[in-house]
């Protein structure tokens, strides 16, 4: 079972009492282009087949494009035909969160000029809320003093509860559970306020890598602190000029 899978059944059974469904296309626009996605393939006999891909779009009407999983020859003769049923669940980072679950079935398998699966939309998709309040989008930068090197990393949302950022494309692997602090430098002051938490969620988005980190005790105190500090800039929070 991929660490992608493991962490949608985890977080969908801590959140499952949240779950409730959505017309399509607005639910799938909470899903980023490029991010991953578990896919649960199921063969008119009943066989169950789970791989990792990548969520590419939609068309904006009825079709969702998933690039086609790295398989081989085998595997993709006995489970991605047209007229498969298929699962597709991922995570969506915006706001409040959600575990977006699609039911749905094969309609296209393409190999050229990109190997890409097309699956039909269904009226309805299954949202599963992860927080009991929304993060908001930030312009923050700030690193993770790691005992073999300092890593640089971009802040990409914050809540009073936890934030997910961006690391170095070549960065270290941080496991989840493991406890990490994101020092955020006040750019005038050079006050630091250190966001220390645990690892809960990470994706691979493109060459790029997201973590989530939900704050401990400590790290609750420094986000208050922080985001007294931050502003609306028009588009993300950031530090007042």
């Amino acid at each position: 079972m991929s660490q992608q899978l493991s962490q949608i059944k985890r977080r969908a059974m801590e959140s499952r009492t949240r779950e409730q469904s959505k017309p399509s296309l607005p639910g799938l626009m909470e899903v980023t282009h490029g991010s991953e996605v578990t896919l649960s393939v199921k063969t008119p006999i009943g066989r169950l087949y789970q791989v990792s891909s990548v969520f590419i779009g939609t068309n904006g009407r009825d079709k969702l494009f998933i690039e086609l999983p790295k398989v081989n020859k085998l595997e993709r003769e006995q489970f991605f035909q047209i007229g498969y049923r298929m699962t597709i669940k991922a995570v969506s980072e915006k706001g409040e969160g959600a575990l977006v679950n699609v039911r749905t079935q094969i309609s296209h398998i393409l190999t050229e000029p990109v190997p890409l699966l097309v699956v039909d939309i269904p009226p309805q998709i299954d949202v599963v809320q992860l927080r009991k309040e929304p993060r908001y989008a930030v312009n923050l930068e700030g690193k993770i003093v790691l005992p073999s090197r300092t890593l640089n990393v971009l802040l990409k949302d914050l809540s009073t509860s936890g934030c997910s950022f961006f690391i170095e494309a070549n960065g270290p692997t941080i496991e989840i559970n493991n406890v990490v602090t994101v020092e955020v430098i006040h750019p005038k002051t050079d006050v630091i306020y250190p966001l220390s938490g645990k690892v809960c969620n990470h994706q691979q988005l493109g060459v790029n890598k997201q973590l989530g980190i939900e704050f401990d005790q400590s790290g609750q105190q420094a986000v208050r602190e922080l985001m007294n500090k931050l502003m609306f800039d028009g588009a993300k929070l950031s530090f007042k000029q």
